[in-house]
């Protein structure tokens, strides 16, 4: 993505976090600050009460700041620490009558304001818009998730060359398909990657957790068609990294590399059994092929996608 596009998405967020009235006291009709509001609104919902590391995990703020804040909603008689018998390092923080009284003023309140809102819209707009804003949601989990774990993607170098090879062919044993002929399992160039991407309209980047390989995707010319076309090739991922966006994101990358080195259009193919990546691949807007194009050798993949880079 272009760094004026990722601006304008930026620009769009905190014009509605301004619109929210997250930067202000009164807008939510207390005295209280967001992250104060975001407390209640979490330990209302814990049947047995949260600890500090609990809420700094939820709320993705830093322990520090839950602490000190936890200190003065106590001092305001919102909160009623609970300290384990057992451990008296332990502690959990549960709601009084009065914080219980505070939460439900501010979520009336804000109920209220975004009712109001809501009402501007149609049905049909609602429902989308709760889609997307549920999509985006997961997405910016799984961006501060691969932060986190210090997820890095690079392009691919000699030493990376027998990691990604195991990684690929650990992926064929986990989907129960390393017995399939025709694949690039089986290619010839699976133990050597970094010297097949080296020519022009080619490249292939790996990703890295703490200096160790856990996938990788490439984009090469497609074997036997027009020079418009160009093929996107062994994605893989370690099982480890399930269910983190990474996927999407490697998917995003060779999609940009392929528009940049002046592809027209993206061909992948793929098997049957591995049928839950044609949503993924969908949501990239590939589309659905009647017949192979070129020459790519892997005979068993029986699904042919194309996307159209120009649009």
């Amino acid at each position: 993505m272009q760094t004026q596009e990722t601006e304008l998405f930026r620009a769009s967020f905190r014009e509605m976090v301004r619109e929210l009235g997250m930067l202000s006291r009164k807008t939510i009709g207390t005295d209280l600050s967001p992250l104060q509001s975001h407390i209640l609104i979490e330990l209302n919902n814990s049947k047995y009460g949260l600890g500090v590391t609990e809420l700094a995990k939820i709320l993705c703020v830093e322990k520090s700041s839950i602490s000190r804040t936890l200190k003065t909603l106590e001092k305001d008689e919102l909160l009623l620490r609970k300290i384990s018998p057992s451990d008296a390092r332990s502690m959990t923080f549960t709601l009084t009558e009065k914080g219980k009284s505070i939460l439900f003023e501010i979520n009336k309140y804000a109920n209220q304001f975004t009712s109001e809102a809501l009402t501007l819209s149609s049905e049909s707009e609602l429902q989308q818009l709760s889609l997307t804003i549920k999509n985006f949601v997961k997405t910016l989990k799984n961006a501060r998730k691969q932060r986190e774990i210090g997820l890095n993607i690079r392009p691919i170098e000699p030493k990376d060359n027998e990691a990604i090879a195991a990684v690929i062919r650990q992926s064929f044993i986990d989907n129960k398909i390393d017995h399939l002929e025709g694949v690039s399992l089986n290619d010839p160039c699976l133990n050597h990657l970094s010297e097949v991407y080296t020519a022009n309209g080619s490249g292939y980047w790996v990703i890295e957790i703490d200096g160790i390989v856990k996938g990788g995707v490439g984009i090469a010319p497609l074997l036997g068609a027009g020079k418009e076309y160009c093929e996107l090739q062994k994605l893989y991922i370690d099982s480890s990294l399930t269910g983190l966006g990474v996927g999407r994101r490697l998917i995003n990358l060779a999609i940009d590399k392929a528009a940049e080195y002046g592809y027209q259009y993206c061909y992948l193919e793929t098997l049957e059994e591995l049928g839950a990546a044609l949503g993924l691949y969908e949501s990239f807007d590939f589309k659905m092929l009647d017949k192979r194009i070129g020459d790519t050798g892997h005979n068993s993949c029986g699904i042919c996608m194309l996307k159209d880079l120009k649009n």
